[in-house]
């Protein structure tokens, strides 16, 4: 029983610093410390920038967000966007063919090969002091490049990343998906304000030309690592809430599921290949990677540590049979909201995506232990053209 009450108390505890115990001590240790982003830089110091973009079949959006690209106000002589169409079987190569110029250069694979050849191939292209990595769904606002590269004066500062918002979705998982990411916009702006997040996302981040490091094994996250193998050379990943982009959401639970997944697997097998980890002499990067990122991905493992423990003890106790009934009706909560989509309100949605986000965490563990991420990276669908922003998101 000694060793059954363990495993149980410590998974717990583990849960809860994961989710409040981390944040409270960042909200704590940033106490008093001034949060004003440095001011935008006047034209005549703006930096020179590339937009990449690697693209693969994204005939739907790849127009918008070629139209997006050219929206952006910035310089036009001192801002380029790189598409690379990585084997692109629809009309993604006849779309950014027509939009050829000195401003988008288009480079095109013969055959897919995964995105970190097709980055590599943009790479070639880019002439700008700043790079910025993009994807073909998120639309960025017309202020957000000046948001980004505006940190760069810092000469402590080597990546930025911005605040890219999933608009309103009416899937089950919405809701929980919504408080999701707002908790976790939360937690970069501490980790930011404390000393580096590592929370960076693929969809919106920038870093100086001359400390691109890109992964070089083909089985990892690609942005992680690219972006944490800049903070290992002592420089700080900061995050800019006023730097906003947005994208539409997954259209159905059963892709955001195979998406979480996909991420989960490639996340342990870039750990297991030693890339994008902080050395051991960072003690706040490499506290912030364990909590943030190590830590959370275990979170499925200590919640079935937690549910086995209580119901192997729960023979002959009170107490544990009510901490089984608790844990058993949370995932029940979960499951209605998974049979029944129609349920509204947070007390289905919210159990819903946590339950969700955990499955295919453990799925994702599973697969990454064994290796068995692709490299060929997969397109997560969303919507062909970008949703109407409601007001209060503006």
């Amino acid at each position: 029983m000694l060793l059954i009450e363990l495993a149980f108390w410590l998974s717990c505890l583990l849960i809860i610093y994961v989710y409040a115990g981390f944040p409270l001590c960042l909200l704590a240790l940033t106490r008093g410390r001034p949060k004003n982003p440095p001011p935008d830089l006047p034209e005549e110091k703006l930096p020179t920038v590339s937009l990449v973009v690697a693209a693969y079949n994204e005939e739907l959006v790849i127009e918008e967000k070629l139209r997006n690209c050219l929206a952006i106000d910035y310089p036009p002589k001192k801002i380029q966007f790189v598409f690379i169409s990585d084997g692109s079987t629809d009309r993604t190569n006849e779309i950014l063919n027509r939009y050829r110029s000195d401003q988008v250069h288009v480079r095109m694979a013969a055959e897919r090969r995964g995105k970190l050849h097709a980055l590599a191939a943009g790479f070639e292209a880019c002439r700008g002091e700043i790079l910025v990595l993009s994807d073909a769904n998120t639309y960025y606002r017309p202020d957000a490049i000046r948001k980004l590269v505006r940190h760069f004066v810092n000469p402590k500062v080597g990546v930025v990343t911005g605040d890219v918002r999933i608009l309103p979705s009416e899937e089950r998982f919405g809701a929980g998906e919504g408080l999701y990411y707002r908790y976790e916009s939360a937690l970069q702006a501490l980790e930011s304000d404390f000393w580096s997040t590592v929370a960076i996302d693929g969809a919106m981040y920038a870093f100086r030309r001359s400390q691109l490091d890109p992964a070089r094994n083909e089985l990892v996250v690609d942005d992680l690592v690219t972006a944490m193998n800049v903070a290992r050379r002592g420089l700080r990943m900061i995050y800019d809430p006023e730097a906003i982009a947005e994208e539409n959401p997954t259209p159905n639970d059963h892709q955001e599921f195979g998406r979480k997944t996909r991420i989960i697997a490639s996340s342990i097998q870039s750990v297991l290949a030693r890339e994008g980890v902080p050395r051991f002499g960072q003690w706040r990067l490499l506290w912030i990677y364990v909590s943030h990122k190590l830590l959370r991905w275990l979170v499925p493992l200590f919640l079935i540590t937690a549910l086995l423990a209580s119901f192997i003890g729960m023979l002959g106790s009170t107490f544990w049979t009510v901490m089984t009934c608790a844990q058993i009706a949370f995932y029940l909560l979960a499951l209605t909201a998974w049979r029944f989509p129609a349920l509204d309100g947070l007390l289905f949605r919210v159990p819903y995506y946590f339950s969700m986000v955990n499955l295919a965490a453990f799925v994702g563990i599973c697969r990454g232990l064994r290796r068995g991420q692709r490299p060929v990276w997969m397109r997560t669908d969303r919507l062909s053209a970008p949703l109407e922003v409601p007001e209060e998101s503006r």
